[in-house]
């Protein structure tokens, strides 16, 4: 009984197996959802909602190669201050002044990055999106804050 049991796990293993690499194989890797978006994530999809040309995602990505820097030291701040936050509360201890002091700093460095988010992404936009791409882009967005506001009334 007990080795019918291994064997018929086995077989249904081995079939589960079959079936996950032919769709695999027929299907091509699609990322999340199900949507082609490439390796690049969010900016994949909003690249394929825009309809992006190779020449402009290569000048996006020519152009995020220069803010890189700016961003990762803008992150290893944010890293830094991160764990100077687990120390400070430490195995249970509060230090609430020196927590204060700590979250005060990681909301400057989190400021710091959200205002070059917003120049980078308006550098794309006057740079590099056509007038069609930025029609579809104000859209976007709009969705996006649409989904947050209901996200915020769901939560009320």
């Amino acid at each position: 009984m007990r080795r019918i049991v291994i064997w018929s796990c086995a077989a249904v293993l081995l079939a589960v197996t079959g079936v996950a690499i032919a769709r695999a194989n027929t299907r091509g890797w699609n990322g999340c959802f199900g949507h082609r978006w490439g390796h690049f994530g969010a900016m994949g999809y909003v690249a394929h909602e825009l309809n992006l040309s190779d020449a402009q995602k290569q000048q996006i990505h020519s152009m995020w190669q220069t803010e890189r820097p700016a961003l990762s030291g803008l992150l290893q701040e944010f890293a830094a201050e991160n764990k100077e936050m687990d120390q400070a509360t430490a195995k249970g201890n509060l230090d609430e002044s020196k927590v204060q002091e700590i979250a005060a700093r990681q909301g400057a460095t989190v400021a710091k990055l959200l205002v070059e988010k917003e120049h980078f992404k308006a550098k794309i936009y006057a740079t590099v999106l056509n007038p069609e791409q930025r029609t579809k882009a104000d859209a976007l967005q709009s969705r996006w804050h649409d989904r947050l506001d209901h996200i915020g009334k769901r939560m009320e």
